[in-house]
């Protein structure tokens, strides 16, 4: 597929984008399976082009793993190597929320509270969509962003920043795998309404809670990964 329209080829990376993503987090790919580009690119009807654009995207977002003449694979998810950094996680979470009582602005902590409105209007329709789920995942994300932020601390920030990145695809898979309910909405309320409290308490109990929470729900994780790993020998 060729096209000298900029707009139409963005549209088209955008897609490839997108498609590759969805493949990889409903599980059709499975965790450390090879993707073929040849293959892909015959599938989604596009060049290798935006193909391999897509994939260096989805690899900077950690869900595949690219090596000199092998290629991309799907990334696999070491549910052990995950908790372990869920562990540091919590005690960052947990700093950062009661740094964040004392030194978030009143418009930190307005952020904060409209991000939570967000996700709780994402659930106020009769189902939520793909694209719902996506959007409340990026909201999930960045509320934590946002309270790092907040502590003025920048080596906080720093380092919370490289260990999202490096859950990102287990906590896309929670999202997306698990039956979450309203759970991560009510634990990311909770923490929002201590910080506006300013109860460092409070917010640090919370935080850990909202940590806790995603450690259950990794073991879930796991047993579901069993039927989705390819076979040894492969």
């Amino acid at each position: 597929m060729t096209t000298n329209d900029p707009s139409e080829t963005q549209s088209v990376r955008q897609a490839t984008y997108l498609q590759l993503k969805d493949l990889i987090l409903s599980g059709r790919v499975r965790p450390a399976e090879r993707l073929a580009e040849s293959a892909l690119a015959k599938r989604f009807g596009v060049s290798r082009t935006p193909l391999r654009e897509a994939l260096m995207k989805l690899e900077r977002e950690g869900l595949v793993v690219g090596e000199r003449n092998v290629g991309y694979t799907v990334a696999d998810l070491d549910v052990g190597a995950v908790c372990d950094l869920l562990r540091v996680r919590e005690a960052l979470d947990i700093c950062a929320a009661e740094l964040a009582c004392a030194r978030a602005t009143d418009e930190d902590l307005a952020e904060i509270s409209g991000i939570v409105d967000e996700m709780a209007a994402l659930r106020s329709s009769s189902g939520m969509t793909a694209s719902d789920q996506a959007r409340n995942l990026e909201l999930g994300l960045h509320i934590h962003k946002v309270i790092a932020r907040a502590t003025r601390n920048e080596a906080l920030l720093r380092v919370s920043e490289q260990i999202y990145q490096q859950l990102q695809l287990a906590l896309w898979l929670e999202v997306l795998w698990i039956d979450l309910a309203d759970s991560d909405l009510a634990e990311h309320r909770a923490i929002a309404d201590a910080l506006k409290a300013r109860n460092p308490e409070a917010a640090a109990t919370a935080a850990r809670d909202h940590v806790q929470s995603s450690l259950r729900n990794m073991m879930k994780l796991e047993e579901l990964m069993k039927h989705r790993r390819p076979p040894t020998g492969a």
